[in-house]
């Protein structure tokens, strides 16, 4: 069976599926939403949004009333009694008379309602019952969700009968638009009626906290019932102060302050204190940890027990105004020595003052992330249960005593080089030179397609249904709850299905994407694209072999897309940002592969004219090679791929602010053309001999000849020789500048070290002893940011073969790379072994340990190499 038939047949299925769950409906072209008398003011405005909600999607008779004495039965008009019982005197009267057990915080349990239909002939009532003011805002999620429209009149399950609560007690994230998408998407601000709409669907996805970030945002939140969060920076500045109150930040930033100096520690309560005296009330409030500062100096080792006391006086400030906040602290970038103190200061006596322990990016001993946690708890390795990510929560709430709580700050917003993203290249060694055992290497192999990360930000449109499926289940079953961190709103089914299966943590990934294309693009769209949501997840991920030019899924995520536009009713497409945004997607990616293919056929064309140079055909001149190598023109396919990303950018944007930054970032050698037109500009100024040997290596380029060794130094690639050193991870953050697009691909990935005293090596046996030998590198350095380009003086390296030194002091290319062959002394190989070996340059990574760290966590090397060929002579 073919993929085109095997994905009709999958859409069909689904889409009888879907049918059959909404046969048994009753239609209608009323509705009457029916508040208690004494329903409170929360649960009016509550009331009032699902009328707003109804009257936006489609054009229906909805009107908003209280309760009478008796129910006025409308035909052809749903009754909806929303409130909760104690508060609705008719919908009270009906749970008795259709003896329903009452609703009590076991059953259906806390922030719970029940949905029930009753079909009295005349007219369709819908109990709509809250537990308390928020059940009443879930009920009012359940019920946008349960509605399909159809052909001007709306339809209900006739036999809907709901009883449900969420399975965790903290569901949030945080609402805006990311400073990325303004400045490369080129987006309109929200105005402040989107940004609460953007809030208010995932409250009615489940969500119960948000972040407030001012007085107007707080009050909108609390008018339905929901918790806000705040946070505060134990050692943050945020001010200029004393050069000598200046924290030694992991990565050397500057705005913290070293809580061991007392002035500074004193300025920091006072700060406290200013902030919150006059401040609003907060649910729960947050202590950030190193992923905002911190200070790595001796007197504040180890930091975690000076932060958590700093926190404790902190708290105890706070509780004097607002005595009902609820405090946690997070240890973002804490090491082992960290957290071990903090352990014991919990365990020593009652913290009462303390709620929760909070887990976010660089929180984690057992995985090793971005954000560099500098230690890590090899000794919780010995059995991989249910694998790295939930080691350390697993003994985080064996540490901790049980008056505490474990809750999530989970970092689903980027897709490469985060905490659960593409690592994007395999982790460094930590301080201790530990790297991950061998049975996790799954979540490190992932990596993000190599030529989409070209184009696309750490901030751009994207969904993950298996993979952060997978990742919940393993972290979720050891906390209290999640709020989520959220950069921007191109995150969006990440977050919405967060908040869904912390309402229910055992719905299925089908079950998840099948809600979600119903809720946002409609009963008939839905089908297309849940597969296609499906596909994207794949397209994204580097695959061995199958290159992006070759992804048969780049076109199959295309069509789907598109077919669901077609198919999606009139009144739904007219407004959806949502669907425009996954279309951009697939007219980009598309756009991008057939790029590459291009790059790629050209490359192609001028490996055979220069083929066939070598083979003594010199009827076409290099030069004239050369000159055919300008980049391909785009193809009128691409064109009009191009044309619709735009079309469709601008009217997402005018309907929403969202549009994809890719657009805007299409042009790039993703192949490495410039090596090649370098290449031949080289050769056509030097002898004949050196010219072969310089296009002998554009027609077979990793080829080390006979009896000779090519490793690839790079993430993923073949380098069996290697035997010392690990993939260069290009500091935080990861920038194009760092490295030249003209570079091949397999010279932009690379092995180093850091400050150990041995360099990157290579280690090779069964080598000919009557023979001799040369090795050949290929040695680039990055450019660093200006922040961090004061502490990075490495720009040379000793090359050695076993202990003989092969050159001194050799000076790396800044950028663009190129090669370096040294003859190999047959005294190194005549026992048939060899080692290459590196060796970092003088006054390199050498200092006090601070600022060696700072070095290090700033993506500091001591030895790097890309390529290197061992060649028989």
């Amino acid at each position: 069976m073919n993929k085109v038939l095997a994905k009709t047949i999958q859409i069909c299925l689904v889409a009888l599926i879907g049918l059959i769950g909404h046969s048994q409906e009753i239609l209608f072209k009323k509705i009457a939403i029916i508040t208690g008398n004494g329903a409170s003011q929360i649960e009016l405005n509550i009331a009032d949004l699902l009328k707003q909600r109804l009257e936006e999607n489609a054009n229906i008779d909805v009107r908003l009333i209280q309760e009478t004495k008796e129910l006025q039965y409308v035909s052809g008009e749903l009754q909806i009694l929303l409130g909760t019982p104690e508060r609705h005197s008719l919908l009270s009267a009906q749970l008795k008379t259709l003896r329903i057990p009452e609703l009590t915080p076991l059953a259906p349990g806390r922030e719970g309602f029940l949905l029930k239909s009753v079909d009295n002939s005349i007219s369709l009532i819908l109990i709509a019952a809250g537990l308390d003011d928020r059940g009443c805002l879930y009920a009012v999620g359940e019920i946008l969700r349960q509605l399909v429209y159809k052909e001007g009149q709306l339809a209900l399950p006739n036999k809907l009968n709901i009883r449900t609560a969420p399975a965790f007690e903290i569901r949030g994230t945080q609402i805006g638009q990311s400073s990325v998408a303004k400045k490369l998407a080129q987006v309109r601000d929200w105005t402040e009626e989107e940004t609460q709409g953007a809030l208010l669907d995932y409250a009615l996805a489940g969500a119960n906290i948000f972040a407030a970030e001012d007085d107007s945002m707080y009050h909108f939140i609390k008018s339905y019932g929901l918790m806000t969060q705040t946070k505060f920076g134990a050692n943050t500045a945020g001010a200029k102060v004393p050069m000598e109150w200046n924290a030694f930040e992991s990565i050397g930033r500057s705005g913290y302050v070293c809580l061991s100096v007392p002035e500074a520690r004193d300025y920091m309560l006072e700060k406290c204190n200013e902030h919150f005296k006059d401040s609003q009330f907060y649910d729960l409030i947050e202590f950030y940890g190193g992923d905002g500062g911190g200070c790595e100096c001796d007197k504040c080792n180890p930091y975690g027990l000076t932060f958590i006391k700093l926190v404790e006086e902190m708290a105890a400030i706070i509780h004097k105004y607002h005595p009902k906040s609820r405090i946690y602290f997070t240890n973002q970038k804490f090491d082992n020595e960290d957290d071990n103190a903090i352990f014991q200061y919990l365990q020593e006596k009652p913290r009462d003052w303390l709620w929760a322990w909070g887990y976010g990016p660089g929180s984690d001993a057992t995985t090793w992330q971005p954000g560099h946690r500098q230690t890590h708890r090899m000794d919780l390795f010995e059995y991989p249960g249910y694998g790295p990510y939930g080691l350390y929560p697993k003994e985080i709430i064996h540490q901790i005593p049980s008056r505490h709580k474990l809750i999530y700050y989970n970092e689903i917003t980027h897709w490469k080089y985060a905490q659960h993203a593409y690592i994007q290249m395999y982790p460094r060694a930590d301080r201790n030179g530990d790297l991950p055992p061998h049975w996790s290497h799954e979540i490190y192999n992932r990596r993000p397609d190599q030529f989409l990360t070209m184009v696309y930000n750490r901030l751009t449109f994207y969904a993950w249904p298996e993979y952060y499926h997978r990742v919940f289940n393993d972290l979720l079953r050891y906390g209290n709850g999640d709020i989520t961190h959220s950069s921007g709103h191109h995150d969006h089914f990440n977050q919405w299905m967060w908040q869904r299966l912390l309402w229910s943590p055992r719905t299925t990934v089908d079950e998840v994407l099948t809600e979600y294309s119903e809720t946002w693009f409609g009963l008939e769209a839905a089908p297309f694209m849940a597969i296609a949501i499906l596909q994207l997840e794949k397209n994204l991920e580097e695959k061995e072999g199958v290159p992006l030019d070759k992804k048969q899924g780049i076109d199959e995520y295309f069509d789907l897309v598109q077919q669901a536009g077609q198919v999606m009713p009139s009144r739904i497409m007219e407004r959806n940002w949502l669907w425009r945004m996954y279309m951009q997607k697939a007219a980009l990616d598309k756009y991008v592969k057939l790029n590459v293919a291009q790059q790629k056929e050209l490359e192609r064309q001028i490996e055979e004219d220069v083929a066939a140079y070598l083979q003594n055909d010199r009827t076409i001149a290099l030069k004239d090679i050369s000159n055919k190598l300008k980049f391909p023109k785009e193809t009128m396919e691409m064109a009009a791929l191009r044309e619709e990303a735009k079309r469709l950018g601008e009217e997402s944007n005018t309907i929403y602010g969202q549009r994809n930054d890719g657009y805007f970032n299409l042009q790039h050698d993703y192949i490495g053309l410039g090596w090649l037109k370098r290449q031949l500009t080289r050769a056509q100024n030097t002898d004949t001999k050196k010219a072969d040997e310089l296009l002998k290596m554009i027609v077979d380029y990793a080829n080390p000849g006979e009896g000779g060794f090519y490793d690839n130094l790079g993430t993923g690639n073949t380098a069996p020789h290697v035997i010392n050193g690990y993939p260069y991870d290009h500091g935080q953050p990861y920038v194009s500048q760092m490295l030249s697009e003209e570079n091949r691909p397999s010279q932009r990935s690379m092995h180093f070290t850091q400050n150990e005293d041995q360099g990157v090596s290579l280690f090779y046996t069964d080598l000919d002893p009557k023979a001799s030998y040369s090795v050949k590198f290929t040695f680039v350095r990055p450019w660093f940011q200006e922040r961090y380009a004061s502490r990075m003086n490495q720009k040379s390296q000793k090359i050695y073969a076993d202990d003989i030194v092969l050159a001194d002091n050799v000076e790396l290319p800044l950028q663009m790379s190129d090669f370096f062959t040294y003859s190999i002394p047959r005294s190194a190989t005549k026992d048939g072994e060899l080692t290459i070996r590196l060796e970092r340059a003088h006054g390199v990574a050498i200092g006090d340990r601070i600022s060696t760290e700072q070095w290090r966590n700033s993506g500091g090397w001591g030895t790097i190499v890309s390529e290197v060929w061992l060649l028989k002579n």
